[in-house]
């Protein structure tokens, strides 16, 4: 249950980062930015109560699925403060879908 919980979290995520990269007025991009903190803010939520409940059984994979975790969040902000920068590449948008699919496909290996 917990894990099709954050599965859906990341599924809004993904469409709020989509969505926040199509705009194109600053204001509107900062809403879409605090509510994707506020997402992924649940997200750390429960990938921190899936490590709390599963941590004996597998430590390794909860610690790697939870750096996973932390490094996609981390590439979602540093996208979003480049679109706000103006100076966005492409590369990032690439790398950012990779962690995220990663962290997502991480989550089913967790028993």
């Amino acid at each position: 249950m917990l894990i099709n919980l954050i599965i859906f979290l990341w599924i809004l995520l993904i469409v709020n980062f989509i969505w926040g990269i199509k705009q194109t007025k600053d204001k509107s991009i900062v809403k879409l930015m605090m509510m994707g903190r506020a997402i992924y803010f649940l997200i750390l939520i429960g990938e921190v109560i899936l490590i709390i409940r599963n941590f004996t059984s597998n430590p390794a994979l909860d610690l790697a699925s939870f750096s996973l975790t932390v490094s996609s969040i981390s590439f979602v902000d540093i996208i979003y403060q480049r679109k706000l920068q103006g100076n966005l590449k492409l590369y990032l948008i690439f790398i950012a879908i990779f962690f995220i699919l990663v962290s997502i496909i991480s989550l089913f290996l967790i028993p």
